[in-house]
């Protein structure tokens, strides 16, 4: 669920919830420059850096209890994908609104098209 899926009181309490795993995402040194990053580059490291807090935002967006939010790799990605893509979600980490695509993936793969052309 996005952000803006949360609406009155459920709104206020899913905030109330969020500000302790971004808090603690906020002063994890380890996090210092992830902002200057990409949209990509930032969810990997916060998945390394504060993988707990992370699931702890998944749990509170899937609005179950964090003991009851279970992942695997599929799933952490599909959940990750969806948290770049809420763009008031990202403005609260700092970060501008685009698509992961245009943080990266696209660029990779322009380049290589590029490559590819005769000119």
């Amino acid at each position: 669920m996005k952000l803006s899926d949360f609406t009155d009181e459920k709104a206020i309490e899913v905030v109330a919830k969020l500000l302790i795993p971004m808090g603690n995402i906020a002063k994890n040194s380890a996090n210092a420059d992830a902002k200057g990053k990409n949209k990509i580059e930032f969810a990997s490291q916060l998945l390394r850096n504060n993988a707990k807090d992370v699931m702890n935002m998944f749990a509170i967006l899937h609005d179950v209890e964090p003991s009851e939010y279970h992942c695997n790799a599929a799933t952490i990605l599909m959940d990750t994908v969806e948290m770049l893509n809420d763009a008031p979600l990202m403005e609260l980490f700092g970060l501008q609104s685009q698509t992961p695509a245009s943080s990266g993936f696209a660029s990779t793969n322009g380049e290589a098209q590029e490559g590819s052309k005769d000119s």
